[in-house]
């Protein structure tokens, strides 16, 4: 009964971290959009206060909206003083990694920036082996890390990559959102993945809210108002409203829930996927063309996540 009921929540994790996938796939459009639309509005010397802006109300308002839907973050002894430091750990991590992101997709493409964060596969399994009980990973899943990876790499054809500061944030951005793959690991095996959720949405909303305020007593920078003004604008406020309601309210919150139930090098190559979905969005989009390489970057992505997801359970079954 409990392998049973083992089996039955593995396959949970993996389809709602799947969901997390597809709801991922959209952001670099959606980030891409309101960045856009900020320069148009502000200018260049704008685009700190409106990245701020962005991640200020993206995760504020899922940091208000969450105890709503969750009860369990509402309960005093969910909420400890220890979580709360420790899932201000992981709300750094995110904010370092979302705020190098996004300064890097004002000069890439969606394409680029979205392969360049997924070396967060690779950088996942490495640092994996610098903690014990991570350290034996099976040939399976590093070569499904690897095949992952380069399908990645070519789901919108053969990287044409030359390495910039705005390249170099991004793999830097990557290296952080490894980080936050193992620290999310971490923590919700001890805390109520739902209070790992608030105290870390809560962290990233109000680290923002001073960066932004930083941002506006730079020279050059715009007013208050003008900043504001771009809460009336439908290209800016409309995928603020798709991220923080999608991509951070219920996307990382199910991450949270569920990420727990898989080890974080096998969630980290489940979550490569999230090309194949910005790259199928951006076709229905008009913005790709359907080819020869989004079809190799798809099946070698498949491949590796089912060699990722099969081969242990072959040798399981070969040495039982």
């Amino acid at each position: 009964m409990s392998s049973t009921l083992s089996t039955t929540e593995h396959r949970k994790a993996l389809l709602a971290l799947l969901l997390v996938t597809v709801i991922w796939g959209w952001t670099f459009v959606w980030m891409k959009q309101a960045l856009d639309q900020a320069t148009l509005s502000l200018g260049p010397d704008g685009e700190a206060s409106a990245r701020g802006l962005f991640l200020t109300l993206r995760f504020g308002i899922a940091a208000l909206l969450l105890p709503l839907f969750l009860p369990s973050c509402r309960k005093r002894e969910n909420l400890t003083p220890r979580l709360w430091i420790e899932g201000s750990g992981l709300g750094l991590l995110l904010l370092v990694g979302f705020m190098l992101q996004m300064t890097a997709l004002t000069t890439l493409s969606p394409a680029v920036s979205a392969f360049l964060t997924s070396l967060y596969v690779i950088f996942t399994a490495f640092l994996s082996l610098f903690f014990a009980k991570h350290r034996n990973l099976s040939p399976s899943i590093l070569a499904g890390v690897l095949l992952a990876t380069v399908g990645a790499a070519y789901i919108s054809g053969p990287p044409q990559i030359e390495f910039g500061l705005a390249e170099w944030l991004t793999v830097l951005c990557a290296f952080v959102f490894a980080g936050t793959i193992l620290t999310t690991d971490s923590l919700t095996r001890r805390y109520a993945p739902a209070a790992v959720s608030l105290s870390s949405f809560t962290f990233v909303a109000v680290g923002s809210a001073i960066y932004t305020a930083w941002t506006l007593l730079q020279e050059g920078a715009p007013t208050p108002t003008e900043l504001l003004g771009l809460l009336s604008q439908y290209p800016y406020w409309m995928p603020l409203a798709c991220c923080s309601l999608l991509a951070t309210l219920v996307a990382l919150s199910v991450l949270n829930h569920y990420q727990r139930l898989l080890e974080p090098v096998r969630a980290a190559t489940l979550y490569a996927l999230e090309p194949v979905w910005g790259t199928v969005i951006s076709i229905i989009y008009g913005m790709e063309t359907a080819n020869y390489w989004f079809a190799f970057g798809a099946i070698a992505l498949l491949t590796g996540n089912l060699i990722a997801e099969l081969g242990p359970k072959k040798r399981k079954a070969l040495s039982a």
